[in-house]
């Protein structure tokens, strides 16, 4: 049995199971956030990169558990 959930579910879902791992394991470690001259705040290069890696690895948990995105 498998979970299909809208394309915007299932990046909110991947996500914030990203970032949560990353506050948790790195925050100690590296510059998490940057604020730009703008206001907005973004990841550090270093962290964004750790942030895709862990994007990886939620992706493949979601898929071995059977939580799917919709096609479309």
């Amino acid at each position: 049995m498998s979970v299909i959930l809208s394309q915007d579910m299932y990046i909110d879902l991947y996500s914030s199971m990203a970032e949560a791992i990353l506050v948790d394991h790195q925050s100690d470690l590296i510059e998490l956030y940057v604020t730009e001259e703008n206001g907005d705040t973004r990841f550090t290069e270093e962290a964004q990169d750790i942030f895709d890696d862990y994007c990886g690895l939620v992706e493949g948990v979601l898929s071995d558990c059977g939580i799917e995105k919709a096609n479309s």
